[in-house]
């Protein structure tokens, strides 16, 4: 791999030079080298560098791909647009800071990292992208109203998906959205927003396949995690499967949530080795008829939750304020296990609620130690299985069972 610095050519020339190179497209020469690329912008925080930023990763990706490296310093950037075989690295130290002009987010670019249709794609580095949240989430206040608020990185119908080490903070709504996406490796990051911050989810994997999440650390102002499956332009489309999620830290939020959009359907999900610490929620489903579909074979195990309000949530009536609904969505849930589940502090120990028509099916709950004030609810379900279980309760039954079968309880 070989190096390249640019130092500060004539603005005309390095301009020049970088347009007349092909723009970004799958198309692109792939046989060439792939470069290693320090970028020097202009460092002052307050400048606009995306233009700059952005000819660089469209030149590196029509000449085969390769590394594009920001230095340590605060960079201002208006949206951009990410290329195929292109990582864009941010080292120690250095900061995308967001534009809070509303008028540089446009439908074209509408977050301030975008994508679609990528192949190998990366984000790395220790560095961080800064949204700069506090501006949007006022906007949202004070307009009393459901406001477009960016995205930090979104990135749909794109392949070979890296986004490694990076910290992600402040975000104008939600961090990180891979949506149509397949191979997807998320890691190593640390997703940071106040608790109040309006719809700051962590990472929201969106219709997805393939997608492993491990060693992160989310503290935030809603889901933690929301694995989503919904329709797409009112289309039912690929649902979000095989998505594994190991060995991360929760902390503020709303919890490791399913939904609420499920219509195209969720399935193979796996937790390992996950830690809640005063977040609202713990393991979390929520759909609602109009907006769902079948929910089948999530894993949870060697969970821990402490100081969780609600550390086992299945809502399946979540919200009935949808007016763009559709009357066949009725979501549905089968095939859940939980294992090795310890929660302490926590209100109650759970509410695991189907609907009347749509039943909770093949629960199976082994090796729970729940120490909270209120008991256990299971209401319209079928087919629970419990076992090798303690639920210590403050006042009441353990467990409160309502139109449930199964065994253990």
């Amino acid at each position: 791999m070989r190096t390249i610095k640019y130092k500060w050519l004539p603005a005309f020339i390095l301009s020049g030079w970088l347009w007349m190179l092909l723009a970004c497209s799958p198309q692109a020469q792939s046989n060439p080298t792939p470069t290693s690329v320090t970028l020097h912008l202009l460092a002052d925080g307050t400048t606009d560098q995306a233009k700059s930023l952005q000819q660089t990763i469209d030149s590196c990706g029509a000449t085969g791909g390769g590394t594009l490296i920001v230095p340590a310093g605060r960079y201002l950037i208006s949206p951009i647009s990410l290329c195929s075989r292109v990582n864009l690295q941010l080292a120690s130290g250095a900061t995308l800071l967001a534009s809070t002009n509303a008028a540089d987010y446009t439908p074209k670019l509408p977050n301030l990292i975008n994508g679609d249709s990528l192949t190998d794609v990366s984000l790395t580095g220790t560095g961080t992208i800064d949204g700069n949240g506090a501006v949007w989430w006022q906007r949202f206040i004070d307009s009393g109203k459901t406001l477009n608020r960016p995205r930090l990185i979104y990135l749909t119908r794109s392949r070979n998906v890296t986004i490694d080490g990076l910290t992600l903070i402040n975000s104008p709504s939600f961090h990180l959205v891979p949506s149509q996406c397949q191979n997807v490796t998320i890691q190593n990051l640390t997703i940071t927003a106040p608790s109040d911050s309006p719809n700051t989810d962590g990472i929201d994997p969106a219709n997805c396949t393939h997608v492993l999440i491990q060693n992160c650390t989310i503290d935030n102002g809603d889901d933690n995690i929301a694995i989503k499956g919904g329709r797409s332009n009112g289309q039912i489309v690929q649902p979000c499967q095989d998505i594994q999620i190991r060995n991360c830290r929760f902390l503020h939020g709303h919890g490791l949530s399913v939904g609420s959009e499920t219509s195209s359907g969720v399935s193979s999900v796996s937790v390992i080795n996950c830690t809640f610490t005063g977040t609202t929620n713990g393991i979390r489903i929520k759909s609602q008829p109009g907006l769902g579909g079948a929910i089948q074979n999530l894993s949870y195990s060697q969970i821990t939750m402490t100081n969780v309000t609600n550390p086992l949530i299945i809502d399946l009536a979540y919200s009935l304020n949808n007016n763009n609904g559709y009357a066949s969505d009725i979501p549905s849930v089968s095939g859940l296990t939980i294992d090795q589940l310890s929660v302490t502090g926590a209100k109650n120990a759970g509410s695991l609620v189907g609907l009347t028509n749509s039943l909770l099916q093949n629960l199976t709950l082994s090796n729970l130690q729940i120490s909270a004030q209120t008991g256990l609810v299971l209401q319209n379900a079928r087919n629970i299985t419990m076992s090798a279980y303690r639920i210590q309760v403050s006042s009441g039954q353990s467990v409160i069972a309502q139109n449930a079968t199964g065994t253990g309880f």
